[in-house]
């Protein structure tokens, strides 16, 4: 039986085993949950609430090192990724783990830094005020989730939702609720039979999109996108938009990077030429289409010139291209975007006026 004893303990094991431990917690000083490094046990909230902030960094970094060069030298960063344990993905946040291992699926830097992460989901599905697409918990839907270990309350072969909340943190649920324990890779069950538990579910992963089953509302705003362009919508929204890219950031499908080469070609203009002295690294770092430079190519031209231009350019994005090339919305509903919005944005309402127009 998997309780919440047991977890505790399955995060001792993880930590005892050289694991960096990763999670949801209580920021006394923020007064949100977070996710940042688990020193204790007690400090793991696996509760109702979505973090105010995204996992996105510990697949895709803020900023990441591509090589090195010195002299005529040159370093490659691309190795196998630090041991890190994320638990207590929920549902929205595992379903962009699906769009970046879509996106990134031949990058090996990406390839390299996931194959360090264990993924440790539950089965919350966050209240209607922070799930714009009304996700359900259906039967099949870890057939379909990217994970390595899913704990779940509830009957065994119809999880529903992940309610307990560790005893200390103010909850309901006690030390002996029992959990049902899913694996979906090779290294989940590794991990598990380490740990002495051998009690799970084995789910085979059928892909990001049910076979045959297309989204009905995706489908309408890819096409109300592509075909029955509003004006009017982008430039009211331009009109309030300040450009700050807060949403890009707290956005856990948000991937655009940028390319920065940092180069130290010489100590001085009279030594410039000597390239014993040569050295630097290449990195990528976050990027957002809210940028004024984010479009500018030579001699200065910007194909996003305007406000109204730039958040058209994030919407289509994500409700028309990335469905059109992965069948599947590049929005997981979760409206962090509309809680850091500092002019009231909220996505909800402008994906109806998309649906209306």
């Amino acid at each position: 039986m998997f309780t919440v004893r047991t977890l505790e303990r399955f995060v001792l094991f993880l930590k005892k085993n050289n694991w960096e431990v990763y999670g949801p917690k209580k920021d006394e000083q923020e007064g949100k949950i977070l996710v940042g490094p688990i020193d204790r046990p007690e400090e793991l909230l696996m509760g109702n609430e979505l973090p105010f902030y995204p996992f996105k960094k510990f697949f895709v970094p803020e900023c990441q090192t591509l090589f090195e060069y010195s002299k005529e030298a040159l370093n490659t960063k691309i190795g196998a990724g630090q041991n890190r344990a994320v638990l207590g993905m929920n549902i929205l946040d595992l379903r962009a783990v699906l769009l970046y291992d879509q996106v990134f699926e031949k990058d090996a830097y990406y390839q390299a830094r996931r194959s360090g992460i264990l993924v440790v989901g539950h089965s919350l599905i966050p209240s209607v005020s922070q799930n714009i697409f009304e996700a359900t918990f259906e039967e099949d839907v870890l057939e379909h989730l990217s994970f390595d270990i899913f704990l779940a309350s509830g009957n065994r072969k119809q999880p529903v939702r992940l309610d307990f909340v560790h005893a200390k943190s103010g909850g309901e649920a006690g030390n002996n609720e029992e959990l049902a324990v899913f694996t979906g890779s090779a290294l989940g069950r590794k991990i598990l039979d380490d740990f002495g538990y051998d009690d799970y579910i084995n789910i085979q992963f059928s892909g990001p999109v049910r076979e045959g089953e297309l989204d009905e509302r995706m489908l309408k705003l890819k096409n109300n996108l592509e075909n029955k362009h509003n004006q009017k919508i982008w430039d009211e929204l331009g009109r309030r938009c300040i450009e700050c890219g807060k949403c890009t950031l707290s956005c856990p499908t948000c991937f655009c990077f940028r390319i920065d080469d940092r180069a130290e070609l010489g100590r001085s203009p009279a030594n410039r030429g000597d390239k014993s002295s040569a050295s630097g690294y290449r990195e990528r770092c976050w990027d957002s289409c809210f940028y004024q430079e984010f479009s500018e190519v030579a001699l200065g031209h910007k194909f996003l010139n305007d406000t109204a231009k730039r958040i058209h350019f994030w919407y289509y994005h994500k409700f028309a291209r990335i469905p059109r090339e992965f069948n599947f919305i590049g929005c997981v509903g979760c409206r962090r975007c509309a809680a850091v919005c500092p002019v009231g944005i909220d996505i909800a309402e402008v994906l109806k006026e998309i649906e209306n127009s």
